[in-house]
């Protein structure tokens, strides 16, 4: 059987996968290398995502953790205490090991609501609390991740957004997108990238999510803020000497992303209906996006087992069920055979 993974967003390359492809790309012997993340396939990606996203300048860094902490040091500069507003249960809080604060002398201030989202009036609240902070402090930034991959790729409260977006405009406060899974995004929601990225500073944009690189991320924005990152990289040891082939992958699937999810979500909706079919019990929150829960309390290590044999990845239970993530692989096979495949191994 074609390989079918329900765990991931992304399709990934093996090894021998990504050799051939990089042997594809460079087989006319025109493309030239990056020299410490400047020219050839780097150069090229960040115009790219800059022209995508509707951004004046985009800079290539060699992880996500960087970018957005590089993101937040330069909106940082020169402030007083400063402080940047996330989500409880945001990557940069929970998955990059306290950097913001340790790294570059910036506290992350966590809001919560329901999902994963917070709201416009915890904002409000916060901000009047940072002004009347004994010592003085100041919010330079909001960021927000959606679709968040915490609470299994649900989308922000779109209500709530909007609302933090126009208060946060109001106070002169930038905002930050980090913008992982933007195509999954754009998908479920019938908008263009350029539409959901419009109201932010800054957008952060994962390379092997489902962009095919082994590594990297770009960070799109203002030209000025952005003049001079590539030398920012080696203050923090991000220096690569090159990043080419990263950059290769990422900007040869940049391309078929809007459409590529556009179909994954037909197929998606395709595989309910023949779960359906079969009786297979599922459900969709509220903002979800490319995820089915299915209702169940199968033998994990039997249908593991049988998943392997399959050809199937297949992800740890969760919740009395499991959450099956819709990805580039859902494209190379029948939906009907999908749901079958699915409903094998979970009853």
């Amino acid at each position: 059987m074609t390989r079918l993974n329900l765990a991931d967003d992304g399709d990934w390359l093996t090894p021998k996968e990504t050799a051939e492809r990089l042997a594809e790309l460079t087989a006319s012997g025109d493309v030239a290398p990056d020299y410490y993340g400047v020219g050839g396939p780097v150069t090229e990606l960040e115009n790219a995502v800059a022209a995508m996203f509707g951004k004046e300048a985009a800079v290539m860094y060699p992880t996500g953790t960087l970018a957005n902490m590089l993101a937040a040091r330069e909106l940082a500069a020169a402030k007083r205490g400063p402080r940047l507003v996330v989500q409880r249960d945001s990557h940069v809080f929970n998955d990059a090991g306290d950097n913001f604060t340790h790294g570059i002398g910036v506290t992350t201030v966590p809001l919560a609501s329901e999902g994963p989202s917070f709201t416009a009036e915890q904002l409000r609240a916060e901000i009047a609390r940072t002004a009347s902070a004994r010592v003085p402090a100041t919010i330079v930034g909001v960021m927000v991740e959606t679709p968040s991959r915490r609470h299994a790729n649900r989308l922000f409260d779109p209500i709530a957004l909007a609302e933090i977006v126009a208060l946060a405009k109001a106070e002169g406060i930038p905002l930050i997108l980090d913008a992982a899974r933007i195509f999954i995004e754009a998908a479920w929601t019938d908008r263009q990238v350029a539409e959901i990225t419009a109201p932010f500073d800054y957008v952060y944009l994962s390379l092997y999510k489902y962009l095919d690189a082994p590594f990297g991320a770009v960070l799109a924005g203002p030209t000025a803020e952005l003049h001079g990152q590539h030398h920012e990289h080696r203050r923090f040891g991000g220096g690569l000497f090159q990043m080419w082939p990263a950059a290769l992958l990422a900007n040869n699937a940049l391309t078929r992303q809007q459409e590529n999810w556009t179909n994954i979500r037909k197929a998606g909706t395709a595989v309910l209906d023949g779960l359906s079919a079969l009786g297979v019990e599922t459900k969709r929150l509220d903002n979800d996006t490319n995820v089915i829960r299915v209702t169940c309390n199968p033998d994990h290590a039997e249908a593991a087992k049988r998943a392997t044999a399959m050809n199937v990845k297949l992800p740890p239970p969760s919740g009395g069920g499991y959450i099956l993530k819709m990805n580039e692989s859902w494209l190379k096979t029948h939906p009907q055979t999908i749901a079958n495949t699915i409903a094998s191994l979970t009853r």
